[in-house]
């Protein structure tokens, strides 16, 4: 698990801004977008992103590799055009989609109930090994391998064949089970919606 503390971005020497920080919420990004600028965020932050369902927050799942919160008054990231919708998008927890050892020569991402996870989901619908992420060499593409899953993997709520890799876009809604729901975004996704909330 990481253990980075966040701390406030106006607190931090310039210099720390450089290394990576796993935060928790959407809006610990949005504070580091700010202070970064895009290109410094996106140097800084290369990897894919997958967002907690931020509409229906009464299914949430236990998602593990995300332990830090910061303490920001939502009100002043909001543009005055904000709205409720985006109040809940600034709350949901954003888990960097990155091996958790990043010294491993296997680039696959692996999804599942099991503590040796990369992404750990804590919800007794989902595998011990339910699936996995994997880029497609040479380019930024991601794709989605269900592991034959007792409940399934869904994009779009379409079901994934197990075994059969399949592209992501920015925007989809991946379900591991019937009861967890995440919505993937690349580097460069998650940057441009941080973008329209400001």
């Amino acid at each position: 698990m990481l253990s980075a503390k966040v701390e406030s971005l106006n607190e931090k020497p310039q210099e720390d801004l450089m290394e990576e920080v796993h935060h928790e919420k959407v809006l610990d990004y949005l504070q580091s977008l700010q202070g970064l600028g895009p290109e410094e965020f996106l140097a800084t932050y290369s990897h894919p992103f997958l967002l907690e369902n931020y509409l229906a927050p009464s299914s949430r799942t236990k998602l593990g590799r995300v332990e830090t919160i910061s303490e920001v008054d939502v009100e002043d990231l909001l543009s005055p055009t904000g709205t409720s919708e985006d109040e809940a998008l600034l709350q949901a927890r954003a888990i960097p989609l990155e091996k958790r050892d990043k010294d491993s020569a296997d680039r696959m991402i692996f999804v599942g109930r099991a503590a040796n996870n990369d992404i750990l989901v804590l919800n007794k619908m989902v595998s011990k090994l339910h699936a996995y992420f994997c880029q497609v060499p040479g380019s930024g593409i991601i794709q989605l391998v269900d592991m034959n899953s007792t409940n399934g993997t869904f994009i779009n709520g379409d079901r994934v064949s197990p075994s059969v890799k399949t592209n992501l876009d920015d925007g989809d809604i991946i379900s591991f089970g019937p009861e967890t729901e995440l919505e993937f975004f690349s580097a460069s996704g998650f940057c441009k919606l941080l973008q329209q909330l400001i």
